[in-house]
């Protein structure tokens, strides 16, 4: 049923789009049972109440007229033609559907006292594009009182602040006729007079329910809040933006803005919150509870575009409200019959689409209402109001419940799946604690091995230096020898000639006395030769049993080193080289002479394999020093070793120490003989070693040993000992210029390089 205008069309009646399941069926029969009943109430009489009562509802004895191009004056319906086109209202609450005309609306209030009653007109609706009042007391031709209310003007217009448009009336007795001119989309004529105190009972009541509705959300938003800071997860944030954006919605329609707001920016919150924002998040929430970017994409696609479009609205809202509220209308119809239709095709599946369907009918059946309501099939009654706020809470809170529970899903599945990667955490460690045992057992037999290996290795280089040194001390005893061997031939020889010169009595003066002469020469020679001999045979047994026995003992390093130069006087000049000794006093300590003796053994067969081009005559330079005492400890002795021959380049210096590395591998190069002096200085002898070289300006070792006596370590005297344990220095730290990435070379260190010094 509707109100019926001038043009014989009916204004009052909508109809309402199917939605696309049962669900919403149900629900369209039940509120439209429910409209039937309304509707079956006998209307009252239409033109004229008597004002008797402290509440009265004019709705019903309204007359009507419709003007469709909004351009009748108050003289036009009064007395023009169009005031023959009044039509009396048939409900109590005459409504109008989505519409571009202007409602005129005409009642006469008879007084029945004889004293002035004072009442209050309220139109419980809370926004109006335009609204005028005009009160005609007795036969007046003018306006005995007028009231005008227009959207976007400074103040609302009406007599006392309230959400609704209220009036103040002062009925004189007798009749009194009202002219009520109403232009807005969506208005109706919920219209009352009421006293004061009618007035202040509706309010308190109003109050009530409305703080209880705010209350809910309100407690909603600050739960979903709580689930958003301890959570944090997408839906829940839009959730928590869905209850704001409720509070804000129901804030509106309720008419508050005009109470509390100035009336130009009441009408801007109205049209520009309620429109379309509600709708818009309350889709994307859909998608993101439901999961229908992976469970149903197709509708989640049809919904973000959906969304968009209800974005795009927002100016055509503002613009023109009538469009812009039948395209948001649609929208809103079309998305929530994609959301019920993924909710119920996922209702077996999932617990998120039960309580999704759950919180969402609710909040659906505000939207039929409204509908109904504002097209005037349902009255503006307290039981409407609370249909469109209440169950908006009741569906938030629904919805909120069902966040929290997939929330606690959420969580459970993470600690599950966190408790299974534990498990299978536990389990890779338990397998690689296995692997790092087996592992373990051959590197510990491989490097068992490889110790055996180099220990050969060692004793083969150790063996190899005593070989050159006897070779070498071989062929400097091989000249004295000869020479004596000579001289004791020609001596044997004058002495059988003698004997002859004797036994013949040929013997003479002359003759005796030039044997004589030539057997002091002889004698003096072969004492010479074999003084010499025996020099280098002492030197010889002294360096080789130091180097086989190893025993520690007190020396002095200048003269041993003489020694050891001596003993490699031969191989040095053989190569054209010459070597000596520099000290500038006696520099005595107790250490392992024979380790000594190989450490410069190994650096003079460096030089001269690695230092000098074929032809080139080279010097080497051997000094050493006392160091002062640091500390409580007794100082060592410093020994350098220097060469003139073409240097180390930068980019090997740090690797000469490396074991196997050399640069003469198939010419004579082993790549063990530096790597053997650095385990023998840093471990047997407890110094340290130094490199240091530029190219072209030769090579500098220096040496720093400890006085062993003075520092007890307990070493063992096992040969094995030069070559087993930690290569670090005494303090720990790596040769300067061996290593400069900070990484000790030790036997325990091997690895192969690919090249070799």
């Amino acid at each position: 049923m509707g109100v019926r205008g001038g043009d014989g069309r009916d204004h009052g009646g909508t109809r309402v789009a199917a939605g696309p399941r049962r669900v919403l069926v149900l629900l369209s029969t039940l509120l439209l049972l429910v409209v039937a009943a309304v509707l079956g109430t006998s209307a009252a009489r239409a033109g004229e109440v008597a004002v008797t009562g402290p509440d009265l509802s004019l709705g019903g004895h309204l007359d009507i007229l419709e003007d469709p191009g909004r351009a009748l004056t108050l003289a036009d319906v009064m007395s023009g033609p169009a005031a023959r086109h009044f039509v009396p209202a048939t409900r109590d609450t005459p409504g109008f559907a989505r519409t571009r005309s202007a409602y005129w609306a005409r009642v006469t209030l008879d007084n029945p006292t004889d004293a002035p009653l004072n009442r209050l007109l309220v139109f419980a609706y809370p926004y109006y594009r335009a609204l005028d009042l005009y009160a005609f007391s007795g036969d007046g031709l003018e306006p005995a009182e007028q009231r005008h209310v227009a959207e976007g003007a400074a103040v609302r217009g009406t007599d006392i602040p309230h959400r609704y448009p209220v009036f103040t009336l002062t009925l004189p007795p007798g009749r009194t006729v009202l002219y009520l001119r109403v232009e807005h989309y969506f208005a109706s004529f919920a219209l009352y007079l009421r006293t004061s105190d009618a007035q202040a009972q509706v309010d308190r009541r109003d109050i009530l329910l409305h703080g209880l509705t705010f209350g809910v959300l309100i407690i909603a938003a600050a739960y979903q809040f709580a689930l958003v800071v301890m959570a944090g997860v997408e839906v829940g944030v839009t959730l928590l933006f869905y209850a704001l954006i409720t509070l804000a919605y129901i804030y509106g329609q309720l008419g508050y803005p005009w109470e509390h707001l100035p009336a130009d920016l009441a009408s801007h919150y109205y049209r520009e919150v309620v429109g379309t924002l509600p709708v818009a998040v309350g889709q994307i929430f859909a998608v993101q509870f439901l999961d229908l970017r992976r469970r149903q994409p197709w509708i989640a696609r049809l919904l973000l575009l959906s969304t968009g479009l209800l974005i795009l609205d927002t100016p055509v809202h503002y613009l023109d409200p009538a469009r812009g509220s039948g395209i948001a209308q649609v929208l809103a119809l079309m998305g929530s019959a994609l959301a019920l239709t993924a909710a119920v095709r996922d209702l077996r599946r999932s617990v998120n689409a039960r309580f999704f369907l759950l919180g969402f009918l609710p909040i659906m059946g505000v939207a039929v209402v409204w509908s109904l309501r504002a097209g005037g099939v349902l009255p503006a009654a307290i039981w409407t109001e609370a249909a469109l706020y209440a169950p908006n809470a009741i569906g938030l809170v629904l919805l909120t419940f069902g966040v929290a529970y997939r929330i606690g899903k959420e969580r459970e599945e993470r600690e599950r799946a966190l408790e299974a990667s534990e498990a299978a955490l536990r389990r890779a460690n338990d397998e690689l604690e296995d692997r790092v045992r087996t592992r373990t057992a051959e590197l510990s037999d491989s490097l068992e091995k490889l110790k055996r290996s180099q220990d050969a290795l060692v004793q083969s280089e150790k063996l190899a230096s005593l070989g050159q040194l006897v070779a070498g001390v071989a062929h400097e005893i091989n000249t004295p020898i000869g020479v004596t061997l000579t001289t004791a031939s020609h001596v044997s020889e004058r002495v059988t000639a003698i004997d002859h010169l004797v036994r013949d009595g040929r013997l003479r003066r002359s003759d005796l006395m030039d044997f004589m002469g030539e057997l002091t020469e002889s004698a003096r020679l072969m004492l010479a030769n074999i003084g010499r001999a025996a020099t280098l045979i002492q030197s010889f047994k002294q360096v080789s049993a130091d180097q086989s026995s190893e025993e520690r003992r007190r020396v002095e390093l200048c003269a041993y080193m003489e020694e050891v130069v001596a003993s490699l006087g031969p191989n040095l000049r053989r190569h054209g080289h010459m070597a000596e000794v520099v000290c500038q006093g006696p520099v005595e300590l107790e250490t392992y002479p024979g380790l000594l003796a190989q450490v410069l053994t190994n650096f003079v067969s460096n030089s001269i394999l690695h230092g000098y081009d074929a032809g080139v005559r080279g010097r080497i330079t051997l000094t050493a020093r006392r160091l002062a005492p640091e500390g409580d400890g007794a100082g060592g002795a410093e020994v350098v070793y220097q060469d003139d021959g073409r240097g180390i380049p930068a980019a090997i210096l740090p690797r000469i120490f490396d074991p196997f590395f050399t640069t003469r591998r198939g010419a004579g190069g082993t790549g063990l003989g530096l790597n053997i002096v650095y385990n023998l200085v840093t471990h047997r002898l407890k110094g340290t070693v130094r490199a240091a070289s530029e190219a072209g300006a030769g090579t500098r070792f220096t040496l720093v040993l400890p006085d062993l006596a003075a520092r007890d370590l307990g070493l063992s005297d096992d040969p094995r000992d030069g070559v087993d344990g930690d290569a670090e220095a005494p303090d720990g730290s790596a040769p300067d210029g061996a290593a400069t990435d900070g990484a000790p070379h030790t036997p325990d260190t091997l690895v192969g390089t690919g090249m070799a010094r």
